[in-house]
């Protein structure tokens, strides 16, 4: 898989866990609480997932909610407006 195969594959990960959050990227970027910059570097900090085909499990389950291996968990905690796990 080239490095931007890769890198898509990871922004639809990261997409679909804000959406089954109930977070709106594209309304987070237009406020200006999420900056294009801040966006690029959580996907690729999502390209260094430990288990994406989890990830990709617990979505096509339609739960909401986040994995412990998620990497970003608390960012998207952020912006959804509420605090990060401890776990």
């Amino acid at each position: 898989m080239s490095t931007l195969e890769r890198f898509r594959k990871h922004e639809r990960l990261m997409s679909r866990m804000a959406d089954a959050n109930g977070i709106d990227l594209d309304l987070k970027m237009q406020s200006g609480e999420l900056t294009p910059g801040s966006y690029e570097d959580a996907v690729l900090k999502c390209t260094g997932c430990s288990d994406p085909e989890g990830c990709q499990k617990h979505l096509g389950e339609g739960r909401s909610g986040f994995p412990s291996f998620c990497r970003n968990r608390d960012a998207l905690l952020r912006l959804a407006g509420g605090t990060p796990s401890l776990d």
